[in-house]
């Protein structure tokens, strides 16, 4: 029976591993995803240990363009930009039409990209077949952590899959952003005017002068539907990213 082939396109990570030499890319990133995919990755090498890899992995890397998974780098400090991101453009579309138009037919793609990563793909629906199933990550990173995992695994996280990353986390779902970053897309719901994200019975946060939900932000920040957490888990993740949550 033929595995069924599926490609993993991720955008690198600024968190790194800081070990001389050099590293295997997905090592050497150390963001969230890329430890959602390790985790993941030694599930599969336990269960499979004589079969045929059925996920490859490429990363989109503001350094080196798209590069695979094991494609070993040095650490280094490149932010990806939208002007870097267009430099690379045709070197990366160059190397993704060899990957799905080559040899090697793959049944599925997922695509995970910060949105700064973007322009480098412009124009990449132009080489996917018909028969593809494709997958596009989409909002805050932990909307897209959530959908990663559920991507690899065929069933979304759940309490059963705890975070071994030393980050504050709920239900697997690690949240490395600072307290700026979390106003700022709290900033953000405020002014999308969705109704959730005021809805506050017992408990808020102070934005600005105005109240935002708890459990509206956490499932913001971890990708995770409301109804599958409690407000106190919404409390007590929130405390550890350092956010206040008042009374109402």
């Amino acid at each position: 029976m033929m595995n069924h082939k599926r490609l993993l396109i991720l955008s690198c990570s600024q968190r790194k591993s800081h070990k001389e030499g050099l590293l295997p890319a997905i090592e050497r990133y150390d963001g969230p995803l890329f430890r959602i995919l390790r985790r993941y990755q030694k599930t599969q090498d336990t269960r499979n240990r004589e079969a045929e890899p059925s996920l490859s992995t490429y990363i989109l890397s503001a350094e080196f363009g798209l590069i695979s998974a094991e494609y070993p780098i040095p650490y280094y400090d490149c932010c990806m930009t939208r002007h870097r991101a267009q430099m690379l453009h045709p070197v990366v579309m160059d190397k993704l039409k060899n990957l799905l138009t080559g040899g090697c037919r793959f049944q599925e793609l997922f695509i995970c990209l910060g949105q700064a990563y973007w322009p480098a793909l412009e124009g990449w629906e132009a080489f996917v077949r018909r028969d593809m199933a494709v997958h596009v990550a989409w909002g805050a990173i932990g909307m897209r952590q959530s959908q990663l995992y559920e991507w690899l695994y065929g069933t979304p996280p759940s309490a059963s899959a705890p975070s071994k990353s030393g980050q504050p986390s709920l239900r697997g779902m690690a949240v490395e952003l600072s307290p700026q970053q979390i106003f700022e897309i709290a900033r953000q719901g405020l002014r999308g005017s969705s109704r959730m994200t005021t809805f506050c019975h017992m408990w808020y946060i102070p934005v600005d002068g105005q109240r935002v939900a708890p459990k509206w932000l956490v499932s913001r920040l971890t990708g995770l539907p409301v109804s599958t957490f409690r407000t106190d888990d919404a409390r007590r993740l929130l405390a550890q990213l350092g956010i206040e949550v008042r009374r109402a």
